[in-house]
């Protein structure tokens, strides 16, 4: 007799195989998740014993200073640990915590300085929070996710157990849920292992958003003490960046509109005034040409001072470019109506904050001379630390104000573009005092 298999068809052979696969999944999520939790356990276990440790002994010791040292070891070890929790969030669940960009002592600092840093951090604050964090939330999280896990398999253990007790064990040895609810002994048995499937089924069918939902717990206090200030720092990264491009992008315009008034009215009132001499020289011989002469000219110099109307607004003063800023700023006392007094030493500044001084300095002469009736003013320039600082003082009657739309408060505008401060003080009857300090690694 010959006999002949069929092969499967198609659905059949693309069918069958997927309840296993999608079981075997699911059963490796739980197995990934049950995992890093034993190991978030562990790892918080010694955490919190070493950390918790560290961080009482610093604090009872600080007083003597012997505690600072074991306060930085504390913090540090914290920040190991936050460390593993990332790579072990990354290599069992796939999840990535960035790692905040640590805070650096400043250039120069001396090696105590440099030692007690991480004790200004507040990563590493968060960082220590989050060990100890941790370890009490993984004595919560593990312990159920482990329970609900044993809950989902007794579905088939519990009752297979309980028929095999109950044929291996004297009857008086064993008392079963169903005894102890008071069923009748021929349905005692039956009643428990159907109740005892029915609670293995209420774990089976919740086992998956239960432990998820706990890993999710740990995921989301990792997140929020380990990898917040990350995004703080980017957002503020992005800024500083947006900022210094805005003050590449307005050099290079000013650079550029100095090139076009070169190579645009500078040669219009080169020919101007080539055209000036023309005239002087044909006045008495040739009075029609020279009048000819004299409209073009005037209307060569229309053309140059609408050319320079369009292209002059912000642009750097020649002077600030060519010589710096203490001859800028000698030239602007130059020309005040005010009788000026400049202390302006070479400070080798960034030129966007050559610029922002100049324009603030210009500014307070002008306020002063057409609005506070002063006799004299004051302008001293200096570099305290990191900062450039620029005080204007004059004389007059004071009650200065920064009001909104007025010079002050464009002057307070374009400070706080490159991330200073200006503040106004004038009294009534004191004079005004306008200081702007400017950042010169802003």
């Amino acid at each position: 007799m010959t006999t002949m298999t069929l092969p499967r068809t198609a659905d059949e052979a693309t069918e069958s195989p997927a309840p296993r696969r999608s079981l075997g999944a699911w059963a490796a999520r739980i197995g990934r998740f049950l995992a890093y939790s034993l190991l978030a356990l562990l790892l918080g276990a010694i955490g919190f014993s070493l950390v918790l440790a560290l961080l009482s002994a610093g604090v009872s010791t600080v007083v003597v200073w012997v505690g600072l040292p074991i306060l930085v070891a504390g913090v540090l070890a914290a920040r190991g640990f936050a460390a593993a929790e990332r790579a072990l969030q990354s290599s069992i669940l796939g999840t990535r915590l960035p790692t905040p960009l640590p805070k650096q002592a400043p250039a120069g600092a001396g090696p105590v300085r440099r030692m007690l840093t991480p004790l200004t951090d507040p990563q590493r604050w968060l960082d220590s929070l989050w060990v100890l964090v941790n370890f009490l939330l993984s004595l919560i999280t593990f312990p159920l996710a482990l329970a609900w896990t044993v809950g989902a398999v007794a579905i088939v253990g519990g009752p297979v157990a309980t028929l095999i007790l109950e044929n291996v064990l004297p009857p008086e040895e064993t008392s079963g849920l169903g005894t102890l609810l008071g069923v009748p002994e021929p349905y005692a048995l039956p009643a428990d292992v159907l109740m005892q499937f029915l609670a293995g089924l209420f774990f089976l069918l919740t086992v998956g958003p239960v432990v998820r939902g706990l890993t999710a717990l740990h995921q989301g206090v990792a997140r929020g003490l380990l990898s917040s200030r990350f995004e703080e720092q980017q957002r503020l990264l992005r800024t500083e960046e947006s900022r210094a491009a805005g003050r590449s992008a307005e050099s290079a315009a000013l650079r550029r509109l100095e090139r076009d008034l070169h190579d645009g009215p500078q040669q219009r009132l080169v020919r101007a005034s080539m055209d000036l001499a023309r005239i002087e020289s044909l006045a008495e011989r040739d009075p029609e040409r020279a009048q000819t002469v004299l409209r073009e000219t005037r209307e060569q110099l229309g053309l140059t001072l609408d050319e320079l109307r369009r292209l002059s607004r912000g642009i750097a003063p020649p002077i600030l470019v060519d010589r710096g800023l203490p001859a800028a700023l000698a030239e602007l006392a130059a020309i005040s109506p005010l009788p000026v007094s400049v202390e302006a030493p070479d400070l080798d500044l960034p030129e966007h904050v050559e610029i922002g001084i100049y324009y603030v300095v210009s500014e307070a002469l002008t306020n002063a001379a057409k609005h506070s009736a002063a006799r004299a003013a004051v302008v001293e320039l200096a570099r305290i630390g990191e900062d450039a600082r620029v005080r204007i003082e004059d004389d007059g009657r004071g009650g200065a104000e920064l009001r909104t739309g007025g010079g002050l408060a464009g002057l307070a505008g374009r400070v706080a573009s490159l991330e200073g401060r200006l503040t106004v003080h004038s009294p009534v009857g004191h004079g005004t005092r306008v200081e702007a300090v400017i950042p010169c690694a802003s």
